[in-house]
């Protein structure tokens, strides 16, 4: 890390949340110097539970566990983990995020009744708070967020099925848990971290009852009504742009608004109506979300399961549009039977949580015959290293470099310094398609202070991407076109030849064109070998296009080299 970095990072942090910051760093070092400290005997907590608490509003997920060699194994990111107890709660050489989505414990919906209170038994007796360091992983204020919830509504559900004992003992731990979040809430994060300690509270108000259950309905309540006007923008996304993260996000205020009554519960089921249309909007043919920023197609609930929750509290189900404009997120897109075009000519993130963002800007990804054909490269994983700094830049992504740079400076596995400024210059309908254009000066700092310009002419079987490079001094440019690994490719001088089962589309350009191996991550825990076409144009300033039109597979040479690749295939 330098300081440079850090520095223009924390240029663009809030106050409040460096402040946020250093005090959980400091409550943090207190709690594991005081859990040296001879430790009093656990005592249960007391807990009143609710006349008839909620109940889960979305199905229990079977895919969470699955057997192997007879043994039962929690499924998460791709990766299994053994349910047997002991379970080892904290395994060596594991990621981060593997080992929080194994304390999320959101396979608990899919063991039966026993396996579900062997395994919360287990946690309990395994994890206790006062342990030093327990912060890190157990006790996240996010990851007891995820937990807590899935707890009370699976307790909820199996009811008086579950032994009398054990059900007061994960009462008494749930308690805990609550009462920690209360304390503990991710202010200097904010964003969905933030929306998740909300639900978490607000469902606990309605789970429990009694003064701390008020008290904690109260804190969610708060939080939620001070958070909507600010993570919903305008038109209606989720600030941090991520697709992903906005289905997730809808998911929670539906889960919300579920537990949530009177002038919040109003507030939650408008900001649902507004968040609904660009949900289905960015959802492509296969019902899974664009890859944009960070997520996966299958990190969250799918489109059709929040859209199915959300019209049973009355929000109503919208219509995909043909053509939209998401103008206050940056997202512009194209719709037809045949295709669908997104493009991204917006802000990177919030200023104050770029922590998801890519560097993808004036990027595109475009789905042909119901399948995906040129996409976003996604994310495989938040440790930092090497596969996070490929996924997050610019090289990775359907746009153009200078120099093999990124437009903006992404390091650590979340931080961003400098960043670059897109500016959405033209939007305008053409026939059943439409015109875009844009810029972005996230190369401002490099010598002769270029800027991308990128103008799209979008047509249902078309698509003409003109690239300017304003200013410079002769850096290299080049234009990149990430494929599905489904797209079989033949490349000659100036054109390439592409087809994924029944479609086939012709890149023409003048600019000299490479085929290289490249990465897809779809989802977390997942890479796929793929090609991707870099289209060499002139030093900077420079210009160049690219032409990508769909054709007829009767118009392709019956001889050419790539005829006869399809055939051996076949």
């Amino acid at each position: 890390m330098s300081l440079p970095k850090l520095l223009r990072s924390a240029l663009h942090t809030r106050p409040s949340q460096l402040w946020r910051r250093l005090e959980r760093l400091a409550r943090q070092r207190l709690h594991d110097a005081a859990s040296v400290l001879p430790q009093r005997r656990r005592r249960e907590l007391a807990a009143e539970l609710a006349q008839a608490p909620p109940l889960p509003l979305f199905a229990a997920r079977a895919e969470r566990v699955a057997l192997l060699n007879g043994e039962l194994h929690a499924s998460f990111l791709n990766v299994t983990h053994p349910l047997a107890t002991p379970i080892e709660w904290s395994p060596a050489l594991t990621p981060e995020l593997e080992r929080m989505n194994l304390h999320y414990m959101e396979y608990l919906e899919a063991l039966d009744d026993e396996r579900f209170a062997r395994v919360v038994e287990d946690w309990i007796q395994a994890n206790p708070l006062s342990r030093a360091g327990s912060w890190r992983i157990g006790w996240n204020s996010f990851v007891v967020s995820l937990r807590a919830l899935v707890w009370m509504q699976q307790l909820a559900a199996r009811g008086e099925r579950l032994d009398p004992g054990f059900v007061r003992k994960a009462l008494a731990s749930l308690v805990e848990q609550v009462r920690f979040l209360e304390t503990h809430l991710e202010l200097d994060i904010g964003g969905n971290h933030l929306i998740k300690n909300a639900k978490t509270l607000l469902w606990a108000g309605a789970f429990f009852r009694g003064d701390q259950a008020q008290r904690w309905s109260a804190l969610g309540a708060e939080l939620l009504r001070a958070e909507l006007d600010e993570q919903v923008l305008a038109d209606g996304l989720h600030y941090e742009r991520s697709p992903a993260y906005h289905a997730q996000v809808f998911a929670d205020l539906v889960e919300c608004a579920h537990v949530a009554s009177g002038e919040l519960r109003e507030r939650l089921v408008a900001a649902l109506e507004r968040m609904a249309q660009p949900l289905v909007d960015l959802t492509h043919p296969d019902g899974a979300p664009s890859l944009f920023n960070d997520g996966g197609l299958a990190m969250a609930y799918s489109t059709q399961e929040c859209l199915d929750a959300a019209e049973r509290l009355g929000v109503p189900r919208p219509v995909p549009r043909a053509r939209f404009e998401l103008a206050h997120a940056g997202y512009y897109g194209l719709r037809s039977e045949s295709s669908y075009l997104l493009v991204d000519c917006g802000a990177l993130a919030p200023d104050h949580l770029p922590a998801h963002g890519h560097g993808d800007a004036l990027a595109f990804e475009w789905s042909l015959g119901g399948q995906r054909f040129i996409v976003d490269a996604g994310v495989c994983e938040y440790e930092r290293g090497e596969w996070r700094d490929l996924a997050r830049s610019t090289r990775s992504h359907n746009t153009l470099t200078l120099d093999e740079l990124d437009q903006s400076e992404f390091w650590a596995a979340f931080r961003v310094g400098r960043r670059a400024r897109v500016r959405c210059e033209r939007f305008e309908a053409l026939g059943h398609g439409f015109v875009l254009e844009g810029s972005h000066d996230g190369y401002s700092h490099l010598a002769g202070a270029p800027r991308h310009r990128r103008r799209f002419v979008a047509s249902r079987e078309s698509l003409v991407i003109d690239d300017e490079v304003v200013g410079g001094a002769r850096q290299s440019v080049r234009a990149r076109f990430l494929l599905h690994p489904d797209v079989l490719v033949e490349a000659r001088k100036h054109e390439v030849v592409l087809r994924c089962a029944e479609v086939a589309v012709l890149l023409e350009t003048r600019g000299r064109v490479e085929v290289v191996d490249a990465w897809w991550f779809p989802d977390f825990g997942v890479k796929r070998r793929t090609r991707q076409i870099v289209v060499t144009f002139p030093p900077a300033p420079s210009r160049g296009t690219v032409r990508l039109q769909r054709v007829p597979l009767s118009a392709l040479e019956p001889h050419s080299g790539w005829m006869k690749l399809l055939q051996r295939v076949a």
